[in-house]
């Protein structure tokens, strides 16, 4: 009976044993089956706080990078070359398009901001001839002389480069005067300096992006009086 017992136990040990043999082959074979077959990734190898890489030759420029120390000036200011207070414009500057603007009016092309640095400066016009008093639409024969009150007139003049702007004394009967030859014909004309200058313009929209750059002529005239030209 002893007898019988223990081998009733030895071989329920040798099935556990088997068994247990068994399930640990099938999990091998399992693990082995996925790491030939399949390639499982985790997302936890990648670092999200990496920023993406801009693809070469993309070109970001914002108004972020710049110093916002550069002055600001108004685009009237610009476009005559000369401060509100009658000082020359800085080397570099901002020029605000949508200040004072119904945006809602006026196209992408003339919203946003535009940075302004000077390139250099040519003088055209050197105590020469700029352009005919308002005054007289017409050569005038046998005039000693041509008055002027003491009241200014502007009107806008072009050499080529833009309008830009000039102010005269206005056409009178009498007053100060300048000589003419009567026995010619005569005509009061502008003279004085005419400058030039040259400007790069950068372009940014309303977010402040870059969206182009372009070139911008300003001329102004210096030192000018007026005198008889003949005919």
């Amino acid at each position: 009976m002893e007898s019988q017992k223990w081998l009733k136990q030895l071989v329920v040990a040798v099935f556990f044993v088997s068994g247990l043999m068994l399930n640990v082959g099938v999990m091998k074979s399992s693990a082995e089956t996925i790491s030939k077959d399949e390639n499982i990734e985790s997302t936890e190898s990648y670092d999200f706080s990496t920023p993406e890489t801009i693809s070469e030759g993309e070109s970001i420029e914002s108004m972020e990078s710049y110093d916002f120390s550069t002055p600001v000036v108004s685009e009237e200011e610009a476009e005559s070359g000369y401060m509100n207070d009658g000082t020359e414009l800085p080397d570099e500057f901002i020029v605000n398009r949508n200040e004072n603007t119904n945006s809602l009016l006026r196209s992408p092309a003339t919203t946003g901001t535009e940075k302004w640095t000077k390139e250099s400066t040519t003088r055209k016009i050197s105590d020469g001839f700029i352009a005919w008093h308002p005054g007289w639409s017409e050569y005038q024969y046998n005039i000693s002389d041509y008055y002027f009150s003491n009241d200014s007139i502007s009107f806008s003049v072009s050499i080529g480069y833009g309008y830009f702007s000039i102010s005269v004394d206005k056409a009178g009967s009498s007053g100060q005067s300048i000589k003419a030859d009567p026995k010619k014909w005569t005509r009061p004309g502008v003279y004085g300096n005419v400058d030039v200058t040259k400007y790069n313009v950068k372009k940014y929209n309303v977010a402040g992006i870059y969206i182009g750059s372009t070139t911008k002529y300003i001329s102004k005239a210096s030192s000018t009086y007026v005198k008889s030209r003949n005919k």
